[in-house]
């Protein structure tokens, strides 16, 4: 409900300005105390109005749990409609957080808009959807995936530089220069909460002398919008180290070393950085009251001196709804939290050495300008694209199967035998006769025919022997003895085995040969320790 306007045309020319009723020692001077009241309450109506919050986000990146978990804490616990965001064909997706914390001054929910994906099609439907003359009125969310690091630089091109095109096209005259001076202004005013203090207190309440921004802060941002830069699943980034292949020191200096980054990133545009994870609920509480915190809050002009009048202290007192006194960490690797205004080069340095922002914040910018196409500057600089691939491997996690995959239907077992019938009747190679061949060809023994006791080895060993002159008479001797008949039952040859030996070898032809060979060794003048009886024969 916003009655500003209503009251503005009831009150008239006549109507005491809040501020001009106060004066400069912040005494009221007891006059128009009613209409301070009734203004009053308008103003901080006017600063409570219906905000707006964009959801920039691929698919699969924690989206749905994100937009569950912010709702669950509202005082109104309405269940978040599941169904209603995951169905398939939703070119953009609306939701409404309610943020009514109970007060008499009720405050609108929070409408959220996000598109699917990074589509141009999808994303030219957020200007047609949010309110006109809005862009004041709204912050915008981009997430990342820690289960995907390979593929947060190209996803940080493409939503930034499409915000970049959102607010230059959508933006009134002057509107942009005045949100960028906000910024700058929050930025500028931020203080760390005290570790002691855990109730909130007025925003921007000791507005005094400023200091400058520091290296490479709000270097990027020509627009002012509240940008959070939320890393989802950041309990499994131990998981995508084992991925990976990389465990311990390797892996965190990976880790630390794109937090380093996004870190430097944010400092660029003014942004702000949260971890969520499933395990850490209070990570998504911490996110929630920050968003409200940089929504609702009005930080004081540039131009607020210690001389300020008490006025307009009592003003951006009364606008201050939603504080937030909750100090930065940038220890725990699964809630890492950063609040826009807190960081700078030097604390990122602190993280870990032999880091350079200036190397990284000019490799964005290289980036940046080809993505967008800007060929009027140099582009033969380092990126940091390359800078990211030589650092983090690619993984990719949680790849969903498609619900249209075609069941698969078995051969029937007629048709196999069939095909493979076919295939074996093609090769010549196959035919089982020839092996049958082969194998015969290459028996050794007795099945081997007549011709089994011609042993070409034996030949070759008596022409080697020593005192061996006359070989061919050794030959006719070895035929000789085998053509003797030691049995009654005939000759031995393969085909006439001995008896009661079945198809052994004829082991006494063999044995007479041998005696027969020392035999003659022994006439050549080599005598023999033991004299051998020639084999009687009949």
């Amino acid at each position: 409900m916003n009655i500003s306007t209503s009251t503005s045309a009831t009150a008239g020319p006549s109507r005491p300005s809040p501020i001009s009723s106060i004066n400069r020692n912040g005494q009221d001077e007891g006059k128009g105390s009613l209409w301070n009241e009734i203004l009053g309450s308008a103003d901080r109506q006017k600063g409570l109005g219906r905000k707006n919050l964009i959801i920039l986000s691929e698919r699969h990146h924690g989206r749905t749990n994100l937009l569950s978990q912010l709702n669950l804490n509202s005082k109104k616990k309405k269940p978040f409609k599941q169904s209603r965001n995951g169905k398939k064909g939703l070119a953009l997706g609306y939701e409404v957080i309610d943020i009514s914390d109970g007060d008499e001054d009720s405050v609108p929910p929070l409408s959220v808009f996000y598109p699917p994906s990074s589509h141009p099609s999808l994303l030219k439907l957020v200007s047609k959807a949010l309110p006109p003359n809005s862009i004041s009125d709204t912050a915008v969310i981009i997430i990342l995936d820690w289960t995907k690091p390979s593929s947060m630089v190209q996803e940080l091109l493409t939503w930034l530089s499409w915000i970049d095109e959102w607010t230059t096209g959508n933006a009134k005259r002057g509107e942009l220069d005045e949100l960028k001076e906000k910024l700058q202004s929050h930025i500028q005013h931020y203080t760390e909460p005290l570790p002691t203090q855990s109730t909130g207190t007025a925003s921007y309440a000791n507005a005094g002398a400023l200091l400058p921004l520091g290296q490479g802060n709000l270097t990027l941002n020509s627009h002012g919008i509240p940008i959070t830069i939320v890393c989802t699943k950041a309990d499994l980034i131990d998981s995508v180290g084992d991925e990976v292949g990389m465990k311990g020191g390797g892996w965190e200096e990976r880790i630390d070393w794109i937090q380093q980054v996004l870190r430097t990133i944010c400092l660029a545009y003014g942004a702000s950085l949260f971890y969520t994870a499933p395990t850490q609920p209070t990570t998504y509480k911490l996110l929630r009251s920050y968003l409200l915190h940089r929504l609702y809050t009005i930080p004081p002009p540039l131009g607020a001196t210690a001389t300020t009048t008490s006025a307009d202290q009592t003003l951006h007192t009364a606008l201050a709804r939603f504080p937030f006194p909750h100090r930065a960490n940038v220890l725990d690797r699964d809630a890492v939290m950063l609040p826009s205004g807190w960081d700078t080069w030097g604390k990122i340095n602190v993280l870990r050495e032999g880091f350079d922002p200036a190397r990284i914040g000019k490799a964005f910018e290289n980036s940046l300008k080809r993505f967008k196409g800007d060929e009027e500057d140099d582009l033969q600089g380092e990126t940091l694209e390359g800078l990211w691939e030589g650092m983090i491997p690619l993984v990719e996690r949680n790849i969903r199967p498609s619900n249209t995959t075609q069941p698969i239907i078995p051969e029937t077992e007629q048709s196999f035998l069939s095909r493979q019938l076919e295939l074996l009747l093609k090769d010549p190679n196959r035919d089982p006769r020839a092996s049958f061949r082969h194998a015969a060809a290459t028996v050794v023994g007795p099945m081997s025919g007549s011709e089994g006791l011609n042993l070409p080895g034996v030949e070759k060993a008596l022409g080697d022997m020593e005192g061996l002159e006359k070989s061919e008479e050794l030959k006719e001797k070895f035929a000789r003895l085998s053509r003797k008949e030691p049995s009654k039952n005939g000759p031995l040859s393969p085909t006439n085995p001995v008896p009661g030996g079945g198809n052994a070898m004829p082991n006494e032809a063999l044995h007479n040969f041998f005696q027969g060979l020392l035999a003659n060794r022994s006439k050549g003048g080599t005598p023999s320790a033991t004299p051998v009886k020639p084999t009687e024969t009949k």
